[in-house]
């Protein structure tokens, strides 16, 4: 999924959350809102040609190298680290922070690559394949999350 795609159905999903669930993601704050934008590309500085992984080069080059592309920052370690970091360190940042990663690594499931949940201990993938990375599924995906946002701030 592209940066712009990870970000906008980041966004949409923790309004449904917010709207469906009794899970309070308030999305009036802007710490909250920077955790999730940020929270939404930051496990793909594991691959170079990312938006965040050109940002920041000498860091993505050496995570990919170590653990390649959707390896461990595409992993329920991350998941369980963020966790307890909310737990330790009660901030709105943090939870946004926290919802972003949850919702790429989500995203990326759906993605035909999938993602190996269980890393480090199995590299195996996990996946329902819906769309691929750069074709017209992930248009959909993007233009329906888009609007999707525009409504909702209406």
């Amino acid at each position: 999924m592209r940066y712009y795609t990870h970000i906008t159905t980041s966004l949409s999903a923790a309004i449904l959350i917010g709207e469906v669930a009794s899970i309070n993601v308030p999305l009036t704050s802007t710490w909250v809102v920077s955790g999730v934008i940020l929270g939404s590309v930051l496990p793909d500085i594991d691959e170079s040609r990312s938006w965040i992984g050109q940002r920041i080069p000498f860091l993505s080059s050496t995570i990919k190298a170590l653990f390649g592309h959707r390896g461990l920052t595409h992993s329920g370690i991350v998941l369980a680290i963020m966790i307890a970091a909310m737990v330790h360190f009660s901030h709105e940042f943090l939870l946004g922070l926290f919802f972003g990663v949850a919702l790429h690594i989500i995203g990326d499931f759906f993605s035909v690559g999938g993602i190996p949940l269980l890393y480090p201990f199995s590299k195996k993938r996990s996946q329902i394949g819906i769309y691929r990375t750069g074709t017209w599924s992930e248009a959909l995906i993007f233009i329906g999350s888009f609007g999707f946002l525009i409504y909702s701030f209406l």
